[in-house]
C-alpha cells in the first residue's frame, strides 16, 4: 500500500498536482515601531495575494531603497526582494548593472496597459525597453490665484505658455504697496534648491549627467545660468517674489492661501495647506503646466519624484519573474484603491476639511479607474476636490523630468539652497560665477569621491 501511494504521490507530482509553491521575496517596510502600521497593512496585503495565487508562497523582507547602502549590502548578498520599489532616478544605472529585467513582454499583455499615458514609463524606459511601472509619484506644476488674475485681467495660462507669460503674469499681479507677490519660490532650506532646478530644466539644462559609469556636475551650463539669472531677476529686477522671500515648502502655501502670492509651484499637497489651513477656496486654485524656457533647448519640465516597480535581475527563473510581475500588478487600479480614497474622503470630511492633494496619475484620464475615481471626488464637493481637466491630465506626464540620480538631498540642500540665497539676497550677485563656483564645489566634495569609489 505505501508502494501503490508513494508512486501516485510521485505521478501528481510530475503532474504539478503537488508542486512545490514559486518562493517570491516582496518587500515590507523596515522593522521599525514608527513603520508598525505599514507592515501590518502590507502583511495583511501578502496574505490576499497568496490566497488569489495559491502557487506562490511570499517571504517578507525588511527594505526600503537607497542606491549608495543598504541596498547594495542586501544585493551583493543575494538578500534584496525579488520585487523592489525604487526612486525614479535609478534606471541607467540599474540597468547598466543587470538588477533589474525587462518588462516589456509583460506589459504588453497586461489588460490594463492601455490605461496608461505612455509618457508615464519613460523614466524607466532604456533603449527603447520598459524596466519598471509607475508606483508613487508626483509631478510638479504651477498653481495660481483665478480672482487674482481675473483681477488684473492676466488669462488662465495656456498648455504651452512660456516663461515671457509667467513673467507678464507674474509682473502683473505684484502689487508691493498691498504686500502682494506675483510669485513666491521658496527661499531656504533644501526645498529651494529642489524648487531651483525646475527652472534648470525649464532652460535646457540639467544638474548631474553620468558618463562611463560616473557622475558628473554640469549646472554652470550655459543653460543653468540662464535659469540662475532668472531667478536673481525676480527680485532685483521684476521685484516680484515676497519681501520675505526665505520661506520653506510649507511656509509658501501659506503665503498662497492668504492671497500675498498669485503663483506657486506645488506637486501634490502643499495646496491642502491654503485650503485646510488658511480656508481658501478650492474652486479658485488654478492649475497650469510648467511654462516653457527660453531659447531652442527650453522646454516646459517639473521635477518627476517618487518611485516605480520593478522586478530584480537576481530573480533568475522564469517562474519568480512571473510571479513578481503578478505581485506588481495586484490590486494596482482596482476596488481596493476606490475603497481607500473613500475613506480619506470620509475622514476629511469628519475634521471638516477637504481631500485636497493632487494625486498624480500615470493613467489617461479616460480610463477606467480614473472615471471612477473622478466620479467619486465629483460626487464629494464638500469634502473632495478634482484636479485638472484632461488636456492638463494628458499633457503632464511629458514634462516630468527625473531628479538628480546621485545625492540630489546634497545638491538640493548643501549647494543649490545657497545659490539660491545669494541670488536672492545680493543685488551685485554675479549668477555665472556663482553656478560655477557651486558646480565645482559639488562635484569635488560629493561626486569626486563617489567616483573614486568606483575604481576601487
Amino acid at each position: 500500500m505505501k508502494r501503490v501511494l508513494f508512486i501516485i504521490m510521485a505521478a501528481c507530482i510530475a503532474l504539478g498536482v503537488y508542486a512545490a509553491p514559486v518562493e517570491l521575496k516582496v518587500p515590507i517596510p523596515a522593522n521599525t515601531p514608527e513603520n508598525k502600521y505599514r507592515i501590518d497593512a502590507k502583511m495583511a496585503q501578502i496574505k490576499r495575494f497568496e490566497a488569489a495565487n495559491p502557487g506562490i508562497h511570499c517571504v517578507a523582507v525588511n527594505f526600503e531603497y537607497d542606491n549608495t547602502g543598504q541596498f547594495l549590502v542586501m544585493q551583493a548578498a543575494k538578500q534584496a526582494p525579488d520585487v523592489m520599489s525604487v526612486w525614479a532616478t535609478e534606471a541607467q544605472m540599474l540597468v547598466a548593472k543587470k538588477w533589474v529585467v525587462p518588462l516589456e513582454d509583460y506589459i504588453k499583455t497586461w489588460d490594463k496597459t492601455a490605461w496608461y499615458n505612455k509618457d508615464a514609463f519613460l523614466p524607466f524606459v532604456v533603449g527603447g525597453i520598459r524596466y519598471g511601472v509607475p508606483d508613487q509619484n508626483y509631478i510638479k506644476h504651477v498653481l495660481y490665484n483665478k480672482q487674482m488674475f481675473a483681477a488684473k485681467g492676466v488669462p488662465a495660462p495656456k498648455l504651452n505658455w512660456t516663461w515671457a507669460d509667467f513673467t507678464n503674469a507674474m509682473v502683473k499681479t505684484t502689487d508691493k504697496a498691498q504686500g502682494v507677490a506675483g510669485f513666491a519660490p521658496m527661499g531656504k532650506g533644501a526645498e529651494s534648491g529642489w524648487g531651483f532646478t525646475d527652472f534648470i530644466y525649464m532652460a535646457g539644462g540639467e544638474v548631474e549627467q553620468v558618463r562611463n559609469g560616473k557622475t558628473y556636475a554640469v549646472f554652470d551650463s550655459p543653460e543653468a545660468v540662464t535659469a540662475a539669472q532668472f531667478f536673481k531677476d525676480l527680485r532685483w529686477k521684476y521685484d516680484a517674489i515676497p519681501a520675505n522671500w526665505a520661506n520653506g515648502w510649507g511656509d509658501v502655501y501659506n503665503v498662497f492661501g492668504s492671497k500675498q502670492a498669485a503663483m506657486v509651484l506645488d506637486a501634490d499637497n502643499g495646496r491642502a495647506i491654503a485650503i485646510n489651513s488658511l480656508k481658501m477656496d478650492p474652486a479658485n486654485i488654478g492649475l497650469a503646466l510648467m511654462p516653457k524656457g527660453p531659447g531652442s533647448k527650453g522646454r516646459q519640465a517639473g521635477v518627476l519624484g517618487g518611485t516605480f516597480l520593478v522586478t530584480n535581475g537576481l530573480a533568475k527563473s522564469k517562474e519568480v519573474r512571473d510571479a513578481a510581475w503578478k505581485w506588481i500588478i495586484f490590486e494596482r487600479w482596482d476596488d481596493a484603491g476606490l475603497a481607500d480614497l473613500q475613506a480619506q474622503i470620509k475622514d476629511a470630511r469628519a475634521n471638516k476639511q477637504f481631500r485636497a492633494q493632487f494625486q498624480y496619475s500615470p493613467l489617461l484620464p479616460n480610463a477606467p479607474y480614473v472615471q471612477k475615481e473622478r466620479a467619486i471626488l465629483v460626487e464629494n464637493p464638500d469634502a473632495a476636490v478634482a484636479w485638472g481637466d484632461p488636456a492638463f491630465l494628458s499633457a503632464l506626464p511629458g514634462t516630468a523630468h527625473i531628479e538628480p540620480p546621485v545625492a540630489a538631498q546634497d545638491v538640493y540642500g548643501k549647494y543649490l539652497n545657497n545659490v539660491v540665497q545669494v541670488l536672492f539676497s545680493e543685488k551685485d550677485a554675479d549668477a555665472a560665477a556663482i553656478m560655477k563656483d557651486a558646480n565645482k564645489r559639488f562635484q569635488a566634495e560629493v561626486l569626486d569621491p563617489l567616483n573614486a569609489a568606483k575604481d576601487q
